[in-house]
């Protein structure tokens, strides 16, 4: 048996795990790194890059930091202002939270800085509307993994820079512009806001608070900080939001400035070291680990070239152009469920670029709805860190995920592809 073939028998067994629902998810997925790493899909170091990733820590350092927001008295100040202008009503708070969401989505440089962001402030909202937050967190991850960077603004004013550079280097005489992302990801949007403001609260399960007595308990009889501390926890968190922001432009990376908030929460006293531990949520972390070394496998044991093989051998010599932007999508939107996007998305990339130069066809649209199509992962675990994250402080499940995301899954699909193909025709 081959690794590529040892590698898709513990993806299909991970993933039936994980829909099972009987073991922890981070134990599922530990448990299929060790598996590839003893079997030889994975290195002793490439099993452990995971833990030293950078995702990896930023994820830690960012509970620590919430935690630390959690501890002043922003988060129930500004749940009151919501409660006020919504007029009490859940929906109007929803919408007012989805669209802060979307606005953060186009300066943060990825979906689990943007979720940190909010989940608090939305887990607030929701018990002071006395609703589950596993009622309305699904809907602020759903927005920050579809529409991060959607708007010309940040990282996402640079990105045609890169795809001018690639066409050019397989000889195709193309330019795209720096709007075309844009134009292409305005279904996406819409769909994302809608559906988070609408649907995707009334199909998530009903957790309760999310939060244990004695987490009840403690959070009725804390003490609120004194001013200096407050100001800390103001503080802190603000410069670690404008250090991310700011990153590109600093001497420093994202992990590193989160990983310094986290160690300014415990050293001003905005957390105690056993506040901080608690802050530090592990199965998230180990299950997007685990995600990690999966996907490492799957593009080294030559998994991946399976795929693209595959595909290749399926649109044959001479396809229709509607049937390759149909199958291009399904493709790249439904294999990025299951192995890390970023994997995918280079494995894929190369293929249209020859395709499209073997046919003689016009790459912008294709190659930008290749791209849409691995970044937008919500259906499970295994391809974004925001939904390990998501999972672990929402209380989901795996049938939760599929239950609340399969309506903007069939909505995105139905509207990226023959509107891309619209404004974006290969011919």
């Amino acid at each position: 048996m081959t690794q590529a073939v040892i590698c898709l028998v513990v993806f299909v067994l991970t993933l039936v795990a994980y829909m099972v629902n009987k073991w922890p998810l981070a134990l599922v997925s530990m448990t299929s790194l060790i598996v590839l790493s003893i079997t030889g899909c994975l290195t002793p170091a490439e099993a452990l890059a995971g833990f030293a990733n950078s995702s990896t820590i930023i994820m830690g350092a960012m509970f620590i930091v919430a935690a630390g927001l959690n501890r002043t008295q922003m988060i129930r100040k500004v749940s009151n202002l919501v409660y006020k202008v919504s007029g009490g009503s859940f929906t109007k708070g929803m919408a007012g939270y989805c669209l802060v969401a979307l606005l953060i989505a186009q300066v943060a440089p990825s979906s689990i800085l943007i979720f940190s962001i909010c989940y608090p402030l939305v887990s607030d909202f929701c018990r002071k509307m006395k609703v589950s937050p596993s009622k309305g967190l699904y809907s602020i991850a759903l927005i920050a993994i579809a529409t991060v960077a959607a708007l010309p603004i940040g990282s996402g004013a640079t990105s045609h820079i890169a795809r001018n550079a690639k066409m050019a280097s397989y000889g195709l005489d193309y330019t795209s512009g720096m709007f075309d992302a844009c134009i292409i990801r305005i279904p996406v949007i819409l769909v994302a806001v809608l559906c988070g403001i609408f649907v995707c609260p009334r199909l998530c399960p009903d957790n309760g608070e999310l939060l244990s007595d004695v987490e009840m308990k403690s959070l009725k009889e804390r003490k609120p900080l004194d001013p200096f501390r407050e100001a800390c926890g103001y503080g802190i968190f603000i410069l670690v939001v404008i250090g991310i922001l700011f990153s590109n432009y600093l001497p420093v990376s994202i992990w590193q400035i989160c990983a310094l908030g986290a160690a300014l929460e415990i050293i001003t006293g905005v957390l105690s070291e056993k506040e901080a531990m608690a802050g530090l949520t592990m199965p998230p972390i180990f299950l997007y680990v685990g995600a990690l070394g999966l996907g490492t496998a799957m593009v080294n044991s030559g998994a991946g070239d399976l795929i693209c093989g595959f595909i290749t051998k399926v649109l044959g010599g001479n396809p229709s152009p509607a049937f390759v932007y149909v199958f291009i999508w399904l493709v790249s939107f439904i294999v990025t469920q299951f192995m890390s996007n970023t994997a995918l998305n280079n494995a894929l990339t190369p293929m249209i670029y020859l395709l499209c130069s073997t046919y003689g066809w016009n790459p912008i649209g294709l190659i930008i709805m290749c791209w849409v199509g691995c970044f937008v992962s919500y259906l499970t675990p295994l391809s974004t860190v925001c939904v390990p994250l998501m999972m672990e402080v929402g209380g989901y499940k795996q049938k939760d995920l599929l239950k609340a995301g399969w309506i903007p899954a069939v909505l995105t699909t139905v509207t990226v592809v023959p509107w891309t193909l619209w404004l974006y025709p290969p011919l």
